[in-house]
């Protein structure tokens, strides 16, 4: 055999590759984990076109990733397998994260709101922001921004007892604004869409619903959680499990080789695994005592790996 015969070979071998039909680099794509994914997108416009456009549902059923941003468009991500990766991500230059929902980011930026897929990159701008400027806000969304009756809330404080709830519904231009005149919940950390209904919870025990659908709809209630290792006479369950501390329970200052003098805001997320439901409470991470100068202050957010196309027009 001379020695241009593998080579010859080799040739054959990615004519073959280039060519294959576009069924089967469809079921190759779906396949692949996330990144293998978006690296076989990058390989030429055939192997782009052929995969899918959305991740599958039941592919995404894991465990989330958390995306660390807050120094210009860097920003590093960890999987849920610990693999790290640096990105650039012009769009979390200056923004702040509401809310994270299947692989869905809602973000607060100069005055204005919008959906965004860092996987995809993919975005879809929210008409006429309700406020100019963050306070305590958390918000939550129904289902990804492209489905015809994904609804947000965003949610803050308005008073001591009072809180102020900005909903917006798929198509409209216009923000319904219902105030909730006897609030006692402490600072609010997380927010989500169960059941037909807003659950906004506070750090401690607190919880705040606000229907939006069927005999719910436009109803307030409150509650106070108690630990699950209490009586259940007469208690109700809430239908998913909280988490809270994740940040830490993980060691995710270790493995993202963060100093110990950085503070980090975290949104978190809710998603489903092994037909649980699981909340993700949002989280301040302060810089240890008795370290260093100051550090910088970064956000975080948990997000599910989760791949989205949306058209360059695409609008709300």
């Amino acid at each position: 055999m001379s020695e241009a015969d593998p080579i010859i070979c080799k040739m054959s071998s990615i004519e073959q590759w280039s060519d294959l039909p576009c069924e089967l680099l469809s079921q190759i794509a779906d396949r692949l984990e996330l990144i293998e994914f978006l690296s076989f997108q990058g390989v030429c416009k055939d192997w782009r076109s052929a995969s899918p456009k959305t991740s599958s549902e039941e592919k995404c059923r894991s465990e989330p990733w958390f995306l660390i941003y807050g120094e210009g468009s860097k920003c590093s991500l960890l999987s849920n397998k610990d693999k790290s990766y640096t990105i650039e991500l012009p769009e979390l230059d200056g923004a702040t994260c509401l809310a994270s929902y299947k692989g869905w980011l809602l973000l607060f930026s100069n005055g204005s709101m919008f959906f965004f897929c860092p996987f995809s990159k993919a975005r879809i701008d929210v008409p006429n922001c309700p406020f100019s400027e963050l306070s305590d806000h958390v918000a939550a969304f129904s289902s990804a921004p492209t489905s015809k009756d994904c609804i947000i809330g965003v949610v803050s404080r308005k008073s001591d007892k009072e809180l102020e709830l900005h909903m917006l519904l798929k198509g409209s231009n216009k923000w319904s604004n219902i105030i909730y005149r006897h609030a006692t919940l402490n600072t609010i950390s997380a927010a989500l869409i169960h059941d037909g209904e807003f659950n906004f919870l506070d750090k401690f025990d607190g919880l705040v619903m606000f229907g939006i659908s069927g005999k719910k709809s436009k109803e307030w209630k409150k509650y106070t959680l108690v630990s699950s290792t209490a009586s259940t006479k007469g208690i109700s369950r809430l239908g998913y499990h909280i988490r809270e501390d994740n940040f830490a329970s993980k060691d995710m200052r270790r493995k993202l080789g963060l100093e110990s003098n950085v503070t980090i805001a975290i949104c978190g997320t809710f998603f489903t695994i092994d037909e649980k439901n699981i909340l993700i409470h949002g989280e301040r991470i302060e810089a240890e005592e008795g370290g260093s100068e100051i550090g910088p202050h970064l956000k975080g957010v948990w997000i599910q790996p989760r791949y989205f196309e949306a058209s360059p027009n695409q609008s709300w």
